[in-house]
């Protein structure tokens, strides 16, 4: 594998060329936008320079890529985003270089709508683009995220319902 820093990656293959392909790359996998068909683009960087087509749906986060910056802030917003948009169009995912911040996010969604532990996203995503490298904050906020993941959801209803019930049992 020739590693293009900068460049981006398919880490998620469909069985269409023009919607639901999963990138990871540096911001200069921008420049590549018409060419894989990118349609929805999610920047995780602190300064972006470069100005996306009004035509495509941009989610933009200000992200410095330091250990205690908290990206897990983010990973709802980013898992709905990249679920949304894969069943309409190819997603890119980009940071400054595609090593660690947008690695994250990637990570999170793997994690959240695959039930991926984190090492096994983190491989997977590694399989396809060797050098990638999220640092030591954002893997400790993943795997805080996957053990949230896997907590049992209780809808609001049926949580008022076991708070009524225990009330009664009181009685």
């Amino acid at each position: 594998m020739n590693p293009d820093y900068f460049g981006c990656t398919l880490i998620h293959k469909s069985n269409f060329d023009d919607k639901g392909n999963l990138y990871v790359g540096g911001v200069k996998s921008l420049e590549s936008i018409n060419k894989y068909k990118f349609g929805a683009i999610i920047s995780v960087i602190d300064e972006l320079e470069y100005k996306i087509p009004t035509q495509i749906y941009h989610l933009r986060i200000v992200a410095p890529d330091e250990p205690n910056f908290q990206i897990s802030e983010h990973f709802e917003k980013t898992c709905k985003f990249i679920k949304v948009y894969l069943k309409k169009t190819n997603v890119l995912v980009h940071c400054q270089v595609g090593i660690s911040r947008s690695v994250s996010v990637m990570m999170a969604y793997f994690i959240k709508e695959m039930n991926m532990k984190p090492d096994e996203a983190f491989l997977y995503i590694q399989n396809k683009r060797e050098f990638v490298h999220p640092n030591e904050g954002f893997r400790i906020q993943l795997q805080k995220f996957y053990e949230e993941c896997q907590k049992p959801k209780v809808n609001p209803k049926a949580r008022q319902q076991q708070v009524q019930v225990q009330q009664i049992k009181k009685k």
